[in-house]
């Protein structure tokens, strides 16, 4: 048998071959792969489970095998090429990998509370001591595991409020029970969901701006560090802030704002001019309805601009007050910053006039608008947050 006969007999081999019970292993527990072949495996770590055509923002392209490559690097190192080159080895991916490591660990010993939807008293109940273990378990509180609500219990739950986007309380109100009430299955579903979305998501590096629209919240990083993060407004149910990247090419200060043609049919298509001045809008020579710089221009004095489809962009507000919410769904789609300035200073310049002005950047900035519902953080703490789209389930139709 020549070479050219043995080559394409090693490559389908190995390309086709029954995978090790170690890469089974890992699909089952830390994927939503459910393939039996080595190729189809890495197709399916490479590209995720993530289907981005069932949710608003960019469809998720597909990655394609160096089956060549693939065939090499095999030959030598069994599975060399899956599990080290197609799995993200970034700091995200890894540390949220181990963190469902950890809930794999102390599955036998989560067991759910089963609070009920109108139940009102805690003070004594086994639910409390279920609440309790749970506590015990993934924030190592430490408390006596008894059925009594008592000081050390609320302020454990203070934490546990926090790291799920819940309202601050010390109590056991209804979203705080309804956490709780999840099993472990459960959980640990959400944990690979956000894995696969992990695997989804463009690489992050050097100077970037990152918004999580589940966690209301914008960080702007220089060359990888951490140098600014503020709350954010995103869009309402109906008017979803999309899931892309782009680039900010221009900072506008004193902005106008240019009605959306979808916006002036449902919201001002109806009122007469007069109702319309009063809420500081015009119409333009052309027709076009407009609201010029000011105060009262719901963009604020200042926005941050990357030219998209969506016609989506960061900005500043008028509406201060709506930060201090918790749940923080309140715009057409595009993102209200709570410290534009801090922005607009770390970007190098000053709020020094009060006419119409555009910059264009030096530098265009990578912006990454994404959506992820668990993630650890800065400090190693798992944090969840609601669905609040509903996209857990749509993006891995």
């Amino acid at each position: 048998m020549n070479i050219k006969t043995i080559i394409p007999i090693l490559a389908s081999t190995i390309l086709f071959a029954s995978p090790s019970q170690e890469l089974l292993d890992y699909q089952k527990y830390y994927t939503l792969c459910n393939e039996t072949t080595n190729i189809n495996i890495a197709n399916c770590f490479l590209n995720s489970k993530v289907n981005y055509n069932n949710v608003h923002g960019n469809p998720n392209s597909k990655n394609r095998i160096d089956k060549e490559n693939f065939v090499k690097l095999n030959q030598y190192e069994k599975e060399y090429y899956i599990m080290n080159a197609l799995l993200p080895q970034n700091e995200r991916y890894l540390k949220l990998e181990n963190y469902l490591r950890f809930l794999y660990s102390i599955a036998n010993e989560y067991e759910p509370t089963n609070f009920k939807k109108f139940e009102e008293k805690y003070t004594s109940s086994e639910n409390i001591r279920k609440t309790k273990v749970i506590l015990n378990l993934i924030q190592y509180e430490g408390l006596e595991e008894s059925n009594y609500f008592d000081d050390e219990l609320s302020n454990a739950l203070f934490t546990f409020q926090k790291t799920h986007g819940l309202l601050e309380n010390g109590k056991l109100w209804k979203e705080t029970r309804r956490e709780l009430n999840k099993s472990i299955k459960e959980i640990i579903l959400k944990v690979k969901k956000n894995l696969e979305i992990e695997r989804s998501v463009n690489n992050k590096a050097g100077t970037y701006v990152y918004i999580n629209i589940p966690e209301y919240k914008m960080y702007y990083y220089v060359d990888n560090m951490l140098d600014l993060d503020m709350k954010v407004i995103v869009g309402k149910k109906r008017t979803r802030t999309p899931v892309f990247s782009d680039k900010i090419e221009f900072v506008v200060k004193n902005p106008n704002w240019n009605i959306p043609r979808n916006i002036y049919k449902k919201e001002y298509a109806h009122k007469s001019v007069e109702e319309l001045r009063k809420k500081g809008l015009r119409y333009n020579s052309e027709g076009k309805l407009y609201q010029p710089p000011g105060k009262r221009n719901a963009l604020g004095l200042v926005k941050f601009l990357f030219p998209n489809k969506y016609n989506v962009y960061m900005h500043d507000t008028n509406a201060k007050y709506l930060f201090k919410r918790s749940t923080r769904m309140f715009s057409h789609g595009c993102i209200r910053l709570e410290k534009p300035f801090e922005l607009l200073n770390t970007l190098g310049y000053e709020y020094d006039t009060k006419k119409n002005r555009w910059h264009k950047l030096a530098n265009k900035i990578p912006v990454h608008i994404e959506y992820h519902t668990v993630w650890i953080d800065e400090n190693g703490v798992a944090q969840f947050r609601k669905d609040i789209y509903g996209y857990e389930k749509k993006l891995f139709m």
